[in-house]
């Protein structure tokens, strides 16, 4: 066996690759996700919704720069705006600008002097862009481009309000969807780092603390952790190898990593000591630890990677590369755990100390847990039942938070700014509906006019822009003779605006927000385009469009992955035991886990994420490892000791290691309560809450389940049903 034999080359030839990862590292680049990341490939919705704004050009959302004065419509501060406009109109991908100075110069042909003439004017053609009379919004229309593109551009918009100098008295920020964009990349990085930090921290302070009772030399404590980080280091270095971000969707794989890779090394070294003190040599030694624990390891291992990877499912690309990032990284830590670690520890043992130690603190609880499971089995799993009723319960009461606004860090400047937006301006929720016609003409501009002030007057929607109605208001009406000409004299942003090929863009605007809103505005629109019969093709959508979709496309996700993780991993139990009891019972504690997260999240108020919707696969994937360690040590010493005993032995011995690795898996995902979005913190709390219970299943409720199963309880029931 090489990791035995030759130790020194194994290690030398695993350090030089690993060392290839980490250089690959360095490369690392940093982002953020968008909605693209939430939907599958195939999605008509959301594939309707990129059509758009492939068709008309357009950023999903605008840039808004904000500018505060005394009085925002001073000759000074109107032309402030206008000169700032310029610059940005320069830029590469800003397709247009608009402000009240902008608006005013052409509309009159210049800034009037006339303060009543500015301020009427603006009142009545600006109102969005002028909310107070002491602030005043520029749009800034970017095209649609690649994400990269957009931060830099981003950044650029940012430089360019310090190039260009308001005058005294003028507060100038930025904010919109590319700002928020680019200064989330930055917080990405920024967290990455301290959740990093902290779990390390983490790790070491428990295996300190909680496995320096199993090893024999305190030297060898941290040897679980050594592997995990070079697991960590793989998965980092693939990231730019893959030509993949880390952005705040998987930038939680690191602190998750960073625990679960402990628990193989884990489960190895604490079979080596035991062997040790009970006498055998080194070589010896590592052999039985690594006879013992490969397949129960392998099991592990693989029940995890089946669990990841019924993310893939749904077919959204940020749950694929969450869990494949995430099979990766164990199949590495496992494969370490088989070579790298063997070979560690015959390089350092050095002797020492064989004879047994006396039970510690931990020892003692462990052994009460024993003793407490094997007197009260049919009232623990009583209660284990309870738990899995009410947690199904639970689940069905969670709410669901589709606004990715509400992911990010609160404190962002781009969003603190978006927010004092939508208190000046009442939020708007736009609406695009998209008519193809044969032509666009005189006759069909206006035939979209008429089902646009028919839709518009439903209650629900405030305001509506259409091709029609912008050239009522520079022509005073629909021109029929001269239509191509009027077409041709619209500037560039609003001729885009409104056409692209044979289709017409109807802009609605409504505060609908729920997914119940959402649905009715979609039915209303349909029913009257069926009313005035349309008889072209056309689509909608929009910003509520995708939010609304969103949840049915989380709610429909979260069931699928749940199911299809419980399907794969009883079918791989079944083959690898080819017994359906040991197949069913480590689903025990995977299913209190799942269950407590549920109940958990409807206490605490904390909604499901396109994120925290991986958390039934993850828990199911990782939770089942604690269940699978504790049946197979209780099979083992069941061939050599009765029902009772084995319960009491399997707890006491493989508890310790279990325990570690549970604890560190949960220090963790606990790192992620400190990250600064909102929704990997939340996602943190929920994995930590369902890893300890996972920990108190696999101790207490599967050991009750083997007593009674072994004792004929379930057999007897059967007979009198």
């Amino acid at each position: 066996m090489l990791p035995v034999e030759r130790p020194l080359l194994t290690i030398l030839l695993i350090s030089s690759v690993i060392a290839f990862f980490i250089f690959s590292a360095q490369n690392l680049e940093f982002g953020s996700a968008d909605y693209a990341d939430s939907f599958p490939p195939w999605d008509a919705i959301y594939r309707q919704y990129e059509l758009y704004y492939k068709d008309f050009g357009y950023a999903p959302e605008n840039v808004y720069i904000i500018v505060k004065a005394e009085d925002v419509l001073s000759r000074d501060v109107m032309e402030y705006m206008l000169s700032l406009q310029k610059v940005l109109e320069g830029r590469d991908g800003v397709v247009s600008t608009s402000s009240p100075a902008s608006i005013l110069r052409d509309v009159l042909g210049d800034i009037p002097d006339s303060e009543e003439l500015v301020g009427e004017t603006a009142e009545r053609l600006a109102k969005s862009l002028l909310p107070e009379r002491s602030f005043a919004l520029i749009s800034v229309q970017i095209e649609s481009m690649e994400n990269d593109r957009l931060m830099e551009l981003a950044e650029e918009i940012e430089r360019t309000l310090q190039f260009v100098s308001p005058p005294p008295g003028v507060v100038v920020d930025v904010t919109g969807g590319a700002v928020l964009m680019y200064q989330i990349a930055k917080a990405v990085e920024e967290d990455v780092y301290r959740t990093f930090f902290i779990a390390s921290v983490t790790m070491i302070a428990v295996l300190v603390a909680v496995f320096s009772g199993v090893v024999r030399s305190k030297l060898t404590v941290l040897f679980p952790l050594i592997v995990s980080l070079m697991s960590v280091a793989v998965m980092a270095g693939l990231l730019p190898l893959l030509g993949l971000q880390m952005t705040e969707y998987n930038s939680a794989t690191i602190p998750i990593l960073i625990g679960l890779a402990i628990d193989y090394a884990a489960q190895l070294q604490n079979r080596y000591e035991e062997e040790r003190r009970g006498g055998r040599e080194v070589d010896e030694a590592l052999e039985e630890a690594l006879n013992h624990t490969r397949f129960p390891l392998f099991m592990a291992m693989a029940t995890t990677v089946i669990g990841f990877a019924s993310m893939c499912a749904p077919g959204i690309p940020s749950l694929f590369w969450f869990s494949f990032l995430l099979s990766v990284g164990l199949i590495t830590a496992f494969l370490l755990s088989n070579t790298f670690l063997p070979s560690l520890l015959k390089l350092s043992d050095r002797g020492g100390r064989e004879e047994s130690i006396s039970p510690g603190i931990l020892e003692k609880l462990l052994t009460t847990i024993a003793k407490v499971t094997i007197a009260n089995s049919r009232k623990i799993l009583a209660l284990t039942l309870i738990l899995i009723v009410v947690g199904a319960y639970a689940s069905t009461h969670v709410e669901l938070e589709t606004n990715r606004r509400k992911y990010a860090p609160p404190d962002l400047p781009a969003l603190v700014k978006f927010e004092e937006i939508e208190r000046k301006v009442s939020p708007q929720y736009v609406y695009a509906l998209v008519l193809s016609t044969e032509r666009i003409d005189a006759e069909s501009v206006v035939k979209a006019e008429e089902l646009a002030k028919y839709i518009s007057s439903r209650e629900e929607i405030y305001d509506y822009d259409s091709l029609g109605k912008t050239l009522e208001e520079y022509y005073g009406a629909i021109p029929a003779e001269s239509f191509s000409k009027a077409i041709d004299a619209l500037p560039k942003s609003i001729y885009s605006r409104f056409i692209s090929g044979n289709q017409l863009a109807v802009y609605f605007y409504t505060n609908t927000q729920t997914e119940e809103e959402v649905e009715k505005m979609m039915r209303s629109i349909e029913n009257d385009l069926r009313f005035l019969e349309w008889d072209g093709d056309y689509y909608i959508t929009g910003f509520p469009v995708i939010l609304g979709h969103l949840s049915e496309v989380l709610f429909s996700s979260l069931n699928l992955m749940t199911l299809v993780a419980y399907l794969l991993i009883v079918t791989f139990l079944l083959l690898a035991y080819r017994s359906v009891v040991r197949a069913i019972i480590p689903l025990i504690s995977i299913s209190v886990a799942v269950a407590s997260m549920n109940v958990c999240m409807l206490l605490m108020g904390i909604k499901q994420t396109t994120i925290s919707i991986a958390l039934n696969s993850i828990v199911l994937g990782m939770g089942i490892d604690y269940s699978i360690h504790i049946t197979e040590r209780y099979f083992e010493e069941r061939g050599k000791f009765g029902v009772e005993e084995s319960v009491k032995r399997t707890v006491e011995r493989t508890g310790k290691a279990v325990l570690t690795s549970a604890l560190t898996t949960a220090g963790g995902f606990g790192a992620l309560y400190f990250s600064t979005f909102p929704v990997l913190s939340n996602f943190g709390i929920l994995a930590f809450i369902a890893i300890i219970f996972s920990l108190l299943a696999a101790t207490s409720a599967v050991p009750a389940l083997l007593i009674l199963y072994e004792k004929n309880y379930f057999r007897e029931i059967l007979k009198m049903t």
